[in-house]
């Protein structure tokens, strides 16, 4: 396994072709890592709440309104 390895090592480190390819592909990654975290989802990673008080009162708070909600439509069916 270990020499699959250096041989295909080898083959990138010879070849412009690879190494232009390579660079390509991880520039393409980069762009789109930014794009998904700049346009895509700003309010999941924007902090929303003032301090973690805060933020645990409001898990709180979702988590017993869902588990209220569950519970009232099994109670329905």
């Amino acid at each position: 396994m270990k020499n699959f390895f250096l041989y295909i090592y080898n083959k990138i480190k010879e070849s412009s072709l690879a190494k232009i390819l390579l660079l390509i592909i991880f520039l393409k990654f980069a762009m789109f890592y930014g794009f998904l975290k700049g346009y895509l989802y700003p309010t999941f990673l924007k902090p929303k709440y003032e301090n973690e008080d805060h933020r645990s009162e409001e898990v709180i708070k979702k988590l017993l309104d869902n588990h209220n909600k569950t519970l009232k439509d099994d109670r329905e069916h």
